[in-house]
């Protein structure tokens, strides 16, 4: 089990700041998704926890210790990553067999099954494969490592729809019988929420929430009516988003909706219903009318 946590962290770049002032604790064997817009500081975030950068100030503590260049924590972790680099000479199997030396809960039997699986040539060359194929390499070495903390920074980026539900599969199968850390960021929130059971929210570069999935899942709220029954509603609540449709109107606040409230729609024929972990994340994390590229 691993403890991470963050003690008023700023990560400073000499143009920018990508993290401000971050205080969390992440612990305990469990699947975290790690929610931000392009820019945001996710991967800045996870390379903090993995020891790839060094704090500007506040610090960073992973089991008890500080993770920057510290081979005991490296040797617990994987970091998977889209821009990961490996040399471009080296064949797959090759790549396969580091990983087994470099990771002491190796599992080769299942590197097998999923290179199997996924149609990997072992004797092909890394730097022939696509993207996709590229992808799915890192994928099953996140896999096989069975690293105590794994974090996967976007690991689906250039996978198809069917082969990314497979991976989300493996993953969550793999989980469920050897439970550890995973952290794992993500554009296509959709397509992870099942794995999910806790999210951090980044904006830019500062940490908006940290919500068990389900409490999330119930964090806002559609409320669809006649417009001179919903407005009255919407006083002194924190509205998202509110459209007219004619005499209808839509609005999108979020729940805190008290049992005083909840009468009042139902006395009024108000339709209620969650909104979507998608949805809501583009809500709290840019203005109103901001474009949102999902595969950015």
């Amino acid at each position: 089990m691993t403890e991470i946590i963050f003690k008023d962290l700023t990560k400073r770049f000499r143009h920018t700041t990508a993290l401000s002032h971050i205080s969390l604790s992440l612990g305990g064997n469990k699947i975290i998704g790690l929610i931000g817009r392009n820019g945001s500081g996710k991967t800045t975030f996870l390379k903090t926890i993995a020891g790839h950068l060094k704090a500007s100030s506040g610090e960073i503590i992973v089991n008890g210790q500080n993770p920057f260049n510290n081979l005991n924590i490296q040797s617990e972790l994987c970091f998977i990553q889209d821009e990961t680099n490996y040399p471009d000479e080296l064949k797959v199997i090759e790549l396969v067999r580091l990983a087994a030396i470099y990771y002491k809960n190796w599992d080769a039997e299942l590197a097998a099954d999923l290179l199997k699986e996924f149609k990997l040539e072992g004797k092909k060359n890394y730097e022939d494969l696509s993207r996709g194929m590229k992808s799915i390499v890192h994928v099953v070495i996140g896999l096989a490592s069975r690293a105590p903390l794994t974090i996967y920074d976007e690991p689906t980026l250039g996978l198809d729809a069917a082969v990314r539900k497979r991976f989300y599969s493996l993953l969550l199968e793999d989980y469920s019988h050897h439970p550890r850390n995973i952290i794992i960021s993500s554009h296509l929130i959709n397509e992870a929420e099942n794995l999910m059971e806790e999210v951090v929210i980044i904006k830019e570069g500062r940490l908006l929430l940290q919500q068990k999935i389900e409490e999330l899942q119930q964090y806002a709220v559609y409320l669809n009516g006649r417009k001179e029954v919903v407005e009255p509603l919407l006083e002194q609540k924190e509205l998202y988003e509110q459209k007219s449709l004619g005499r209808s109107l839509i609005a999108v606040v979020k729940n805190d909706l008290t049992s005083a409230d909840r009468d009042y729609i139902r006395e009024n024929d108000i339709d209620i219903s969650s909104v979507p972990l998608q949805e809501l994340f583009i809500y709290l994390t840019g203005p109103e009318g901001e474009e949102y590229d999902e595969m950015a």
